[in-house]
């Protein structure tokens, strides 16, 4: 993997995560904005965790 484009993946997954972690503690609990931003948080910290998987995976070869 690219070492630039392992970068902007984690950046992006990053800025993801925290906007959506952020935003959870300024809405109500058991809007649908709260379950929204429940599930963009997660699928940000997925996102991270394959694009960490990816660039050690990278590294050793």
């Amino acid at each position: 993997m690219d070492s630039n484009l392992g970068r902007a993946g984690f950046r992006i997954g990053v800025f993801v995560t925290l906007m959506s972690g952020g935003l959870l503690l300024l809405l109500e609990r058991g809007t649908a904005e709260y379950v929204l931003m429940q599930f963009t948080l997660f699928m940000g910290l997925i996102f991270l965790a394959v694009i960490i998987f990816l660039v050690r995976l990278s590294r050793r070869q």
